[in-house]
């Protein structure tokens, strides 16, 4: 039974390959609904039916996140749909791949906006996103020329400035072990999954998007959580149908399970602590979060603060607000935040000209709460482990052990006990399996020793802590120093007897296609000055996005902390970014687009009317020197124009006035 129960909360479908034709589905009112008639297809449409009080009710979209079908909106008795029926809402469901990149994704969520749009006959629809969603559809808004097609974007939990477990999944030690696992591999594998590193979110999406010529940041609504440690409370009697989330062809019977949903609830809890715990591994600079710059506040996967699009309307209570102490699965249960998301949908039907965005404010409390990121997990790889049981030890192993087994020897070699090692990982909830070590009696010193390699964590409960400072955004350049700072912070061993070492790893390339390069490793020097170590590597490596790890060896300690930082080849001198004109201006015909193209120079030009739609493109690449680009502006009407100019990913605009 406990099989088909730790089946029955993976969050995850088996990973395929299918053609991005849209498909659309019908349901039931809710009244008459059963789970099984609800179909969990990719790239499938699920409309629900249209309530007795639609008139003048919107369209809702839901759009899901990573590892997720799509069917989450309906398991475990999940209510949105009902919530909204009995709303008046028109719904729509998109079930788009949960590991893809954001600009696939995007471009099938434009196209079901669109479906749905004339489905029911509407101009506009209303997005409510759960964590990946949230920039699927931002991509989908300016890159798909949806924008005016959605009025506004309720999002739940979305780390617009990355989740630190990226960072920590794309760490090539656990990489290997975490893609090979059966059923959600191939998640981790996808692009979708890599994109969500805060380097590349913060370094490379961000600017996307922020600096898009039609962003409308006031169109979003956002809601970030920092409860990891909160308690999931499902109903105590679920249904299987929870299984759909993972086989999409699976055919539930729809019978409620008594004690499932408690069952279910506590897998769920547990899994989030532990992975909010281990987002301290994850080192997060100042940029990346706004504005205490720390990410000790999270939901398991999203910072509170990356929750938060620049600019938008933040419609959570930051920390220690209780309103928004839920973890990243609760984030998703229409039980908690139906009755925040439902006043928002509200607001967007009644005002299509929106507020500006909130600024996000922090009390003076909050502030000083503020902790720098810190480490205190010692990376385990290998046949042998020593621990001490002063503390509390945690030990979470990943991966599969059949059959295999620990031995725990005390300080005279004497066999203390044989634990057995009978691990699989069937999903997302069991993909880390904790070592119970509770029985060791204390103030004791053991080594375990294994059968096989493993390879985990340990939570040793020292005080003693690991933090990393990247001290430049996260961007680096060719041939500068990297200037990595770590500092060990109640650390008990001489800095003299102590090792720190680094290793850098490419797994996005400078077109942002996943791939995997060697490992390289870097060196760090003890500076009395600062008190900390440095790497001052220099490296000459291509650009992309990085993994960075760090490992601390003392005598009695050892400590293990990661990033990801972005690469660029060069800097560009500051005057290059202003050598763009646009003249004449005002224009009663053709306007010229002047600007100095550095050697192989891609470019693209992008001309909006006043209510952001595109009338003209014009692009082209491997350029140098000065460059003219004409724009027949001939024809178009008297008014505001936008001209959008993009070179080397780096994007500027200008207005300009039309007499015509």
């Amino acid at each position: 039974m406990r099989f088909i129960y730790t089946l029955a909360l993976i969050c995850c479908t088996i990973f395929f390959l299918s053609a991005q034709t849209i498909t659309t589905t019908v349901i039931k009112k809710p009244s008459e609904l059963r789970c099984n008639e609800v179909p969990a297809k990719l790239n499938n449409i699920v409309f629900g039916a249209i309530p007795p009080n639609a008139q003048n009710q919107p369209v809702v979209v839901y759009i899901h996140g990573w590892f997720d079908n799509g069917y989450a909106w309906f398991m475990s008795k999940n209510k949105w749909y009902e919530n909204s029926y009995n709303a008046g809402y028109r719904t729509a469901f998109f079930f788009q791949s949960y590991s893809d990149a954001f600009e696939d994704n995007g471009k099938v969520i434009a196209k079901m906006i669109r479906e749905t749009c004339r489905h029911y006959n509407t101009d506009k629809v209303i997005a409510v996103c759960h964590s990946k969603g949230g920039y699927d559809i931002d991509y989908a808004l300016y890159n798909e020329n949806v924008w005016d097609s959605v009025q506004g974007v309720i999002t739940l939990s979305t780390p617009y400035w990355g989740a630190p477990m990226s960072d920590l999944i794309a760490v090539p030690f656990f990489r290997t072990i975490l893609e090979a696992v059966p059923i959600v591999g191939p998640i981790f594998q996808g692009k979708g999954s890599y994109q969500m590193q805060t380097a590349y979110m913060a370094g490379v999406v961000r600017p996307m998007m922020d600096n898009h010529p039609n962003n409308r940041p006031e169109k979003f609504h956002c809601f970030g959580a920092w409860g990891f440690e909160h308690k999931t409370v499902l109903p105590n009697a679920i249904p299987d149908d929870i299984l759909k989330v993972v086989f999409p062809d699976y055919q539930p019977l729809c019978l409620d399970i008594p004690g499932f949903g408690v069952f279910a609830g506590d897998l769920m809890s547990t899994f989030m602590g532990f992975t909010g715990l281990v987002t301290s591994i994850a080192a997060i600079q100042p940029k990346y979060e706004n504005p205490q710059k720390n990410h000790q506040l999270n939901d398991g996967l999203a910072p509170y603060y990356s929750a938060i699009r620049p600019g938008s309307v933040v419609i959570s209570q930051p920390p220690p607000s209780q309103q928004s102490n839920l973890n990243h699965i609760d984030v998703l249960l229409s039980s908690y935040t139906w009755n925040i998301v439902q006043p928002e949908i509200e607001y967007f039907k009644a005002n299509p000209v929106l507020r500006k965005g909130d600024i996000v404010n922090t009390s003076e409390k909050e502030s000083q709460d503020a902790q720098p990121s810190a480490s205190d997990a010692q990376f385990v790889q290998g046949n042998s482990l020593k621990i001490n049981s002063a503390t509390i030890n945690k030990l979470y192993l990943i991966g599969e052990y059949r059959n295999e087994s620990f031995k725990i020897l005390d300080e005279s070699n004497q066999l203390v006990k044989t634990i057995t090692l009978n691990m699989t990982t069937q999903g997302m909830y069991d993909i880390f399996h904790e070592v119970d070590l509770s029985f060791l009696p204390p103030n004791k010193k053991y080594t375990l020793q294994s059968t096989v390699p493993v390879t985990g964590l340990l939570k040793d409960g020292n005080v003693a802590t690991l933090s990393l400072n990247t001290h430049s955004d996260k961007t680096y350049y060719l041939d500068e120093p990297l200037n990595l700072e770590v500092k060990l912070n109640e650390w008990p061993d001489a800095i003299s007897s102590t090792i720190v070492k680094g290793y850098l790893n490419r797994n996005i390339d400078e077109n942002g296609s996943v791939i995997h390069d060697q490992l390289i490793p870097v060196d760090f020097e003890y500076n009395e000055t600062l008190q900390a170590f440095i790497c001052k590597t220099k490296v000459a490596l291509p650009g992309g996005v990085y993994n960075v790890s760090v490992f601390a060896e003392g005598n009695e300690l050892k400590r293990f902390a990661a990033t990801s930082i972005l690469m660029k080849q060069e800097r560009k001198p500051a005057a290059s970014a202003n050598l763009f004109s646009v003249f004449p201006n005002p224009a009663s015909g053709n306007v010229t687009v002047q600007f100095n193209a550095e050697e192989n120079t891609s470019y693209r030009v992008e001309v909006f009317d006043i209510v952001g739609k595109k009338i003209m493109q014009n692009e082209a690449s491997k350029l140098s020197g000065m460059q003219q680009i004409q724009l027949p502006l001939n024809d178009a009407a008297k008014g505001s124009y936008l001209i959008s100019f993009s070179v080397n990913g780096e994007r500027k605009s200008s207005k300009v006035l039309v007499l015509n």
